[in-house]
């Protein structure tokens, strides 16, 4: 594999907006007529007192970033942290284009709506006090405020059609909420008491069942489903559950982490805390794993590309490893100075982010 890779914390240019935080430092002329201020808010600031603007010249997330994700098209990226803000980035330039701030409340989640016009396109966003926003990027205004969860939320997804948003909560719940009235359709409660920790939607796998999603919980288990959402339809497809021994850490297990394999979308791969250390194959038409890939450490984010069958893997010991599903030679590279806690494909599979803490990184792919 040989890369190109963006390393620092985050480190994006920026657009020109309103100081977004209170003021930690300062540096003006002699004159006082001009200078530079950093916020609370991790962003540096030009500012001019002649004429009483000011431009962001720097912005970061400052708190822990739990979630990267590509726009269909891959000409935007969002991030969402700790600190309550959800940011869209311009990819080519990587300059912030808007960003969308909740007080008081980390923001855990965040989806693109499937659509690739930047006139309807929408990113939404999952908050710990259980509600749902939806953010129109056109208007750079939030369009919905939905409350389908009582706990904060963990997983999210629009689907495939884009007709329902789901989401899932720390209880386990999955909420199945209309994206156009965000009503409330339907609740989905059999990882109820574990957390859910993916959730993946895509076009439909069985003939004639519209779409397909799974979700994978805190349990080791895995639920896939088809769903005809314009028709009302859900029905449970197979459920998945992997044993494991007693988890012997005082901190938490390893998260359970699966999705649909792109080339194949009858297989979906699955890791999580287990009997061994390793990605599970499993076969939805024959109903049984069909291949493993032992893996050194316990994985803590996973993603499937569809370009060159390659798979990421990021690992507590700030390791990021790349696979050829097909003949499993890998590659691992080391730059994050924390544990890999995210890593995305974009749709293309050209891209790749990793994130450590509030340190993100983009890598360019080039082959394996």
């Amino acid at each position: 594999m040989s890369c190109l890779f963006l390393r620092g914390p985050s480190v994006l240019l920026g657009q020109e907006l309103m100081l977004d935080g209170p003021t930690v430092s300062a540096a003006f002329d002699n004159t006082m007529d001009m200078g530079v201020v950093g916020t609370a808010a991790g962003t540096l600031w030009y500012i001019s007192w002649s004429d009483s603007s000011s431009i962001r010249l720097v912005s970061g997330h400052q708190a822990k970033v739990n979630g990267v994700v590509f726009s269909a098209d891959e000409r935007h990226f969002a991030t969402c942290s700790e600190d309550g803000s959800v940011r869209v980035w311009s990819a080519p330039s990587s300059e912030l284009e808007v960003q969308f701030q909740v007080l008081s409340q980390a923001c855990g989640c965040v989806c693109w709506s499937p659509s690739a016009n930047q006139e309807t396109a929408c990113v939404a966003a999952g908050y710990g006090d259980g509600t749902l926003r939806i953010f129109r990027l056109s208007s750079s205004e939030m369009e919905m405020k939905l409350h389908p969860h009582q706990v904060a939320l963990t997983a999210l997804q629009f689907s495939a059609a884009g007709h329902v948003i789901l989401s899932a909560g720390s209880d386990g719940v999955v909420a199945v909420s209309s994206a156009r009235t965000g009503a409330t359709l339907r609740l989905i409660k059999d990882h109820r008491g574990a957390a859910v920790t993916a959730i993946q939607c895509r076009d439909n796998v069985w003939p004639q069942s519209g779409e397909t999603w799974l979700a994978a919980g805190a349990d080791r288990r895995v639920s896939v489903w088809a769903a005809d959402w314009p028709k009302d339809k859900c029905d449970l497809m197979d459920w998945l559950t992997f044993p494991a021994p007693p988890y012997p850490g005082e901190d938490s297990p390893p998260p359970s982490l699966a999705a649909f394999c792109p080339a194949d979308p009858s297989l979906l791969v699955y890791t999580g805390y287990g009997v061994e250390k390793e990605l599970c194959f499993y076969s939805l038409t024959r109903k049984q794993i069909v291949k493993k890939i032992a893996l050194p450490d316990w994985a803590t984010c996973l993603s499937l590309s569809c370009k060159s069958q390659l798979i990421a893997v990021g690992s507590k010991d700030r390791v990021l490893k790349l696979i050829q599903s097909t003949s499993g030679r890998f590659q691992d590279f080391v730059p994050h100075s924390d544990s890999v806690q995210t890593c995305r494909f974009s749709p293309s599979g050209d891209l790749l982010f990793t994130v450590a803490f509030n340190e993100i990184l983009l890598w360019e792919v080039q082959g394996l």
